[in-house]
């Protein structure tokens, strides 16, 4: 009988807790439901809309806007800024796609598809194209080095990267070696912009160079802007966006690159080093009113596109020679007059440079509205910035990081 009284009891109390769960649960699900149906002012994440024609076109772009008003207003702008943020997103990601090409568009694939040709392309592509051969010329970066850059990411998203590192694997780095040498010839690979008004463009491959890469087996663009897509990418956004008075918000890439709106007044980004191994934060930079912002990693924090081995940190942003970047941790830099293009190519100067130029950089990059700092391998808790912006980044002194002028 007590054994029955006991069992019953605990059925009495596996009921209440039951239904105490599914009040706790209801109540939740309100809370969040009113929080849905009830806008409140403030910063809403944008979404892009989905699009089978091209379901990746956002990938790796995230948009925040602040909204004011009633609930209703709130709601009512959420979707017309989904509609601006997903054309203008959509149309530049499609242009600058150097691999694949959509129905309706001339993009940057079919140029790379059709070596030896003149091909008149859409406006915000030749732009880009125009904007980044000029500002690329001498730092290191070449545009027109896609294909070296190409069998780059191929190993570096490999399950076991290791097993095919040009360091180890003959076959790899004779396939590299050979790229590289015929890159080195001047008639190798070109883009040629020929006429401004009729905005036409030709890449102008040589047979030797096509000879190379048919010998190595080798597919791959031509012409990629890399990490300067992500740039261009947000300059044009950004431009729609504020053409329609859009001003308080920020748009950034899972790659590093940030931009805010004009009105945006507070914004914090944070700073990766190492410590035996490990990413630790080693900064923190204040960015707002139209800044923009890159910053690059030579480790991991999770996702892929990274490896070591034998202490040598291999990532997606290789020098002209495509050798590990055995000096750099990190390096940023911040535009105050948001330009993310030059931003983004000071921080590419910095990993392209050999090391004996590497810490005389950032004076030599530096502008007054621009500044450029690093953190490098054989000194990774120092912060190394120019000398306009020593006050800039405020360095995490609990992991003992420190800010110096080379």
């Amino acid at each position: 009988m007590k054994d029955n009284e006991a069992s019953g009891k605990h059925v009495t109390l596996r009921v209440i807790l039951f239904i105490l769960a599914l009040v706790v649960g209801i109540g939740a699900f309100g809370i969040g439901i009113y929080h849905i149906v009830n806008r409140e002012t403030g910063y809403y994440e944008i979404k892009a809309t989905a699009d089978e024609t091209a379901p990746l076109y956002a990938k790796g772009y995230t948009f925040y806007c602040y909204i004011d008003g009633k609930s209703d207003e709130i709601k009512s702008n959420m979707t017309k800024l989904g509609s601006l943020y997903s054309e203008s997103l959509g149309r530049i990601s499609r242009l600058l796609d150097a691999e694949q090409t959509y129905d309706g568009y001339i993009n940057l694939a079919t140029l790379n598809r059709r070596p030896n040709e003149d091909v008149v392309l859409p406006a915000e592509l030749y732009e880009a194209l125009a904007d980044a051969l000029k500002r690329t010329e001498g730092t290191g970066f070449s545009i027109c080095s896609g294909t070296l850059r190409a069998l780059w990411q191929e190993l570096l998203y490999l399950e076991e990267p290791g097993e095919f590192d040009p360091a180890y694997n003959a076959d790899q780095a004779e396939r590299m070696q050979a790229v590289k040498e015929a890159l080195l010839a001047p008639d190798a690979v070109r883009l040629e912009l020929s006429d401004e008004q009729t905005h036409s463009a030709r890449i102008t491959v040589s047979d030797a160079y096509r000879a190379v890469l048919e010998r190595c087996e080798i597919e791959a663009p031509f012409v990629d802007l890399d990490v300067l897509r992500d740039a261009y990418a947000l300059r044009y956004v950004y431009r729609k966006l504020t053409e329609n008075g859009v001003a308080k918000g920020y748009l950034k890439t899972e790659r590093g690159l940030c931009i805010m709106l004009p009105e945006t007044e507070n914004g914090a980004v944070t700073i990766f080093g190492q410590i035996d191994g490990k990413p630790v934060h080693a900064a923190e930079l204040s960015i707002g009113h139209g800044d923009a912002c890159c910053v690059l990693r030579s480790f991991s924090l999770g996702e892929a596109g990274y490896y070591e081995t034998d202490g040598i940190l291999r990532h997606p942003w290789p020098g002209p020679e495509a050798e590990p970047n055995r000096q750099l941790l990190t390096a940023w830099s911040v535009s105050r007059t948001g330009d993310i293009v030059g931003a983004t190519l000071n921080v590419l100067t910095l990993y392209a440079a050999p090391y004996d130029e590497l810490r005389a950089l950032p004076a030599s990059l530096a502008t007054k509205q621009t500044s450029v700092a690093l953190i490098a391998t054989d000194a990774p808790q120092t912060i190394l910035v120019d000398a306009q912006h020593e006050t800039e980044a405020t360095p995490d002194g609990e992991n003992g990081y420190t800010v110096t002028v080379p």
